[in-house]
């Protein structure tokens, strides 16, 4: 990674440039994060990095000397140590390089350590050590140990100190684990750093810790910033930072500077661990999710099973619903939807739904999958989260249906509660009559009837509108909802469930009322008190756009009424006639009888529709059923192709009359 200063632009592979504000040489965020040895101080600053054309001002360190600036470039220093102010720079290299490690003797010296069953005794065999053995390996080793130890004995005694202030072991702990992180920076190999950040998360000493850790973090931003850890290390690096609480992730939201500088290196595995670092940065994870979503493209295919759930469960822990990766994800489904799981597609079904997502592909994989498999799945979980997907989706496949349906009657003796009315309710909502309908329904009423008692309210009158917005009218039913014990169930649940629970009654007592003939209701009473109603703006504001061709079109503006609430209607959205048109004159509600010359205009966003097709869902359906049995001539105006008219109003106008005329035939 380039570590920049004054105007130097350092440029990364072909799109990727980075350049310093003019003020930051002047504005630096000092911090206290320093070494007492020169080339290890570091100070916060701000980059702006240029990515195609994107630019983001990004956290970044410098690193500096005698009170100079370091510019870094793929790792190599571009300024060295300057010798005693004559200008001679001479390369600044480790001592560490030099030592002659031998690494059975240095095994020998973590088994010595590992054999101490007390820290005090750890500390007894450091001061017998030769310093010069204590390699860093092995410094990695007795740290692990002596917090290992510490751990176990506060686990056994609950709320012990085991370092009071004044004891004296208490400042030969500080100094004996200080010393040690020294030696661990002293090391070339970045995996021991990263060890060391990792067990700093296991240290439960409750004194004065800060000093070492902003040691050991120091080295290793350092190392990052340098270019000499891997991708896969510097995620790493990255997690063990977060770990450390408010110490360590300071540093995290500066580890981009490691994955830019190694972009090329990134493999399908490193694409993986940098989507695990987004949920651990704020202002650098656009900048990192950018980098995995480029390479993504060219790798998604060589993902296994376990990289696409990690990718999917981190999409949806950041919500982020407009990912340009989903579409690879599907793809990926289905070209390897043979050789998934049944829990695995579960999961990657049920991260699609969270994340609102379909395709193409997706409702390929599925209806492959549901026709190869038909009712021999395994997992009945899987079944009901394809049929929820479906719904949220408003995917109508007839392969995915039609043997869910019969999986459900050979299976329905072994389903859940929350299993049938997955699967159950879909095709009502869906508007789809089920293969075998009669014996579904009946499989159906049966299991309905026999846990009648674990449903819980709520989800029992959504089963039971699914019915009716099929045209079957679950009458067996009735004498067990319309009872005050159930009443009495309904308000159990949360106020605000209780109010929507209590509007769906009445949708299906009004809705028995008109369509089942020997439903001896209306079972309650009507509803006198005054709401107010949501409405969808975009339906409002189409109203409102096509309002002067409706006055042409019926030939004068009292002949139109927007936003018509129904008398003996239920209060609810569902029943609000977005205008009604009545040919006889001005809509007065006072004397209001149902006749055949009155049109009711439907405006029916993407969402009243089943995707990519000219069906209605099922509450639509009904709802236009409903009010066809009042007399009225119901028109349905799709709402895009209205907006897609706008601008044209013969081609609006002609629209509008076609409509009305198909619903006068």
């Amino acid at each position: 990674m380039a570590i920049v200063s004054g105007r130097f632009p350092i440029s990364f592979g072909r799109q990727l440039r980075i350049y310093s504000h003019p003020c930051l040489t002047r504005d630096f965020q000092w911090s206290s994060r320093c070494r007492n040895d020169d080339e290890k101080t570091i100070r916060n600053t701000t980059v702006f990095v240029q990515d195609g054309t994107s630019i983001e001002e990004l956290p970044a360190v410098v690193q500096i000397i005698s009170g100079e600036f370091q510019l870094f470039s793929n790792g190599k220093s571009q300024v060295g140590r300057r010798f005693e102010g004559l200008g001679l720079e001479i390369p600044q290299v480790s001592p560490n390089l030099f030592k002659n490690i031998n690494f059975e003797e240095e095994q020998e010296m973590i088994l010595g350590f590992m054999r101490c069953v007390k820290v005090g005794d750890i500390f007894k065999l450091l001061e017998i050590c030769p310093e010069a053995e204590v390699t860093p390996s092995v410094a990695l080793a007795v740290i692990k140990r002596i917090f290992e130890l510490e751990n176990n004995i506060e686990y056994r005694n609950q709320g012990l100190n085991q370092y009071p202030d004044e004891s004296p072991l208490t400042f030969t702990r500080g100094a004996v684990i200080k010393r040690l992180v020294e030696i661990v920076c002293g090391t070339s190999d970045p995996q021991n750093l990263i060890d060391a950040l990792r067990a700093m998360g296991r240290d439960n000493y409750q004194g004065d810790k800060l000093k070492y850790l902003e040691t050991l973090c120091t080295e290793c931003i350092v190392m990052i910033t340098e270019g000499k850890m891997r991708v896969n290390q510097v995620c790493d690096a990255a997690k063990a930072f977060y770990n450390l609480g408010n110490v360590g992730s300071r540093y995290v939201e500066q580890v981009w500077i490691g994955i830019t500088e190694k972009a090329e290196e990134i493999k399908e595995k490193e694409v993986c661990n940098i989507m695990s670092v987004l949920p651990l940065v704020k202002k650098s994870r656009k900048h990192l999710y950018n980098i995995a979503e480029r390479k993504m493209g060219g790798l998604w295919y060589k993902l296994n099973c376990e990289d696409v759930l990690r990718v999917l469960h981190i999409l949806v822990q950041l919500k982020m619903t407009n990912s340009r990766m989903l579409p690879m994800l599907s793809r990926w489904t289905n070209l390897n939807i043979h050789a998934l799981t049944e829990g695995n597609l579960r999961w990657i079904v049920y991260s699609f739904m969270s994340l609102n997502y379909s395709n193409a592909d997706m409702q390929k994989a599925l209806s492959r999958f549901m026709k190869a498999k038909k009712v021999n799945i395994n997992d009945p979980s899987l079944v009901a989260v394809i049929m929820d997907y479906c719904v949220k989706m408003r995917i109508r496949s007839q392969d995915i249906l039609n043997n869910a349906g019969e999986y459900f009657i050979k299976n329905s003796q072994i389903l859940t509660v929350p299993q049938i009315n997955s699967i159950c309710r879909s095709y009502g909502l869906l508007n789809y009559d089920p293969p075998n309908a009669a014996t579904f329904f009946l499989a159906f009423e049966m299991h309905l009837d026999a846990k009648f008692v674990q449903f819980p309210p709520d989800i029992m009158i959504d089963l039971l509108l699914s019915c009716v917005y099929l045209g079957r009218y679950p009458l067996n039913f009735v004498k067990k909802v319309f009872n005050p014990y159930f009443f009495d169930k309904v308000h159990t649940l949360e106020s605000s469930d209780v109010r929507l629970t209590r509007t769906k009654l009445k949708v299906l007592d009004k809705a028995l009322c008109l369509e089942a003939p020997s439903y001896n209701g209306p079972m309650l009473p009507r509803d006198h008190s005054a709401k107010s109603f949501w409405r969808d703006a975009r339906i409002m504001r189409c109203v409102n756009m096509i309002r002067a061709l409706l006055v042409e079109i019926v030939g004068t503006e009292e002949r139109i009424t927007p936003s018509a609430v129904l008398p003996n209607f239920p209060g609810t959205e569902l029943y609000i006639i977005d205008c009604i048109i009545d040919m006889a004159g001005k809509l007065s509600f006072q004397s209001f009888k149902w006749s055949n010359n009155k049109y009711a205009l439907l405006i029916h966003p993407p969402e009243h529709y089943i995707l990519n097709e000219d069906i209605l869902v099922g509450p639509q359906a009904m709802r236009k059923r409903h009010l066809a049995l009042c007399g009225f001539k119901v028109v349905s105006l799709r709402y895009e192709t209205l907006l897609k008219n706008r601008m044209y109003p013969d081609l609006l106008k002609n629209y509008i009359e076609k409509e009305m005329k198909e619903a006068t035939l």
